[in-house]
């Protein structure tokens, strides 16, 4: 089954693919956050790699309830989904070390380079710990 991760921020979102039958994933770079494009962008990522699951970061806080960015993100799935093909499964997922896994990954990494690749690498560390799970 193919996966499409995204981790949803006010100005960017990143995108990672994945495909649980090879046992495969990769960042798939980032989108800048621009209300309906962005969706009408996502939508096409969908349909173009016959993703069937949707995989959307919730950001929790550390004692894991849902403050103010887990509204905005579910604000966002709303409209989100009504763009999507029907047939495609959302989850919301636990993201609250996913960037922390990103930075850790460009560790080294020039920090001009760090904030461009950060949001996909989140997407892709979330994707990772998804797919770790089933």
């Amino acid at each position: 089954m193919k996966v499409l991760a995204l981790d949803y921020g006010s100005k960017r979102i990143g995108l990672a693919l994945g495909d649980t039958r090879l046992g495969l994933a990769v960042p798939l770079g980032s989108i800048e956050n621009k209300g309906e494009d962005s969706l009408l962008l996502i939508k096409e990522r969908v349909e173009e790699q016959s993703v069937s699951l949707l995989l959307l970061g919730m950001p929790l806080t550390p004692s894991g309830r849902e403050g103010q960015r887990a509204k905005e993100v579910r604000q966002f799935l709303q409209k989100l989904r009504g763009v999507l093909p029907e047939n495609v499964e959302v989850i919301l997922w636990d993201e609250r070390d996913t960037t922390l896994e990103a930075y850790r990954m460009l560790e080294g990494v020039h920090w001009k380079r760090k904030k461009e690749l950060k949001d996909s690498l989140s997407a892709y560390a979330l994707l990772l710990e998804y797919m770790e799970s089933l």
